[in-house]
């Protein structure tokens, strides 16, 4: 084989060599998307190295907060804090401190993008696998920069910048918010996420708006679940009871 002339060939054949770590960077704001799909990428045998990405958003404190001690108790590394100012500085979102109702209030453009981006600088650095993130079924037809296809575009990026393979993981992507509230709650770990985008940190506590779409869809799944279990306990009950009175 010939010389190698140039650091890119060698910094590609050395990527191509590459073992697999199983690290993964999460992007995590101790939401329920990214909660699940560290959760599901843990129960394969991954390490999840958290990233929180602070950006001016209005519910900063309450996350942080949620960030800084849900990690441990869900069987995440410490969480990784880093801070920019450019969403505030480009963009007139209500997500950047004021208060978002619905889906048009919290758009914030191009902002998963470049927090894929960062994320993948991260992983480089950490030598991790790829990074992932809580996309699911209902985000789709959403936001241009949170779909199926934008994030295999992102993950070819990544792979081209760092000359080596660099994952995108969706462990989510076929299951719907319902699915993902479902699956907290059977692990019993619902409480150590916040959904609200206006929420407020008070005495350590999480106060969450009740009004803004993302509460309301939360409360909504909520209710539906703990209703189909109420049902499903009932039916068991006549069950047991039919059975005993035809012996």
């Amino acid at each position: 084989m010939d010389k190698i002339k140039t650091k890119m060939n060698e910094d590609l054949l050395k990527g191509l060599r590459r073992k697999e770590t199983r690290r993964v960077v999460l992007l995590y704001s101790g939401g329920i998307d990214s909660t699940v799909a560290g959760l599901l990428l843990k129960g394969k045998g991954y390490d999840i190295y958290p990233l929180f990405i602070e950006y001016g958003q209005s519910s900063l404190e309450a996350e942080k907060y949620l960030v800084k001690n849900a990690p441990p108790k869900l069987g995440f590394k410490p969480c990784e804090i880093i801070k920019t100012g450019l969403m505030k500085q480009l963009s007139k979102s209500k997500l950047l401190g004021g208060k978002a109702v619905n889906d048009s209030d919290a758009w914030v453009p191009g902002r998963n993008t470049l927090f894929m981006i960062i994320a993948g600088i991260y992983a480089q650095q950490i030598n991790a696998d790829g990074i992932a993130l809580g996309y699911m079924l209902d985000d789709n037809f959403v936001f241009g920069d949170n779909d199926y296809f934008h994030h295999l575009a992102i993950e070819g990026i990544l792979s081209k910048s760092f000359l080596r393979p660099m994952k995108v993981f969706l462990p989510a992507c076929s299951l719907t918010k319902k699915d993902l509230i479902r699956l907290l709650i059977k692990e019993k770990v619902l409480f150590y996420t916040v959904s609200c985008w206006n929420a407020e940190l008070k005495d350590n506590q999480i106060i969450s708006c009740k009004k803004c779409a993302n509460c309301l869809e939360r409360e909504k799944f909520i209710k539906e679940i703990q209703l189909l279990y109420n049902d499903s306990k009932t039916n068991e009950k006549k069950s047991r009871v039919n059975g005993r009175t035809h012996e």
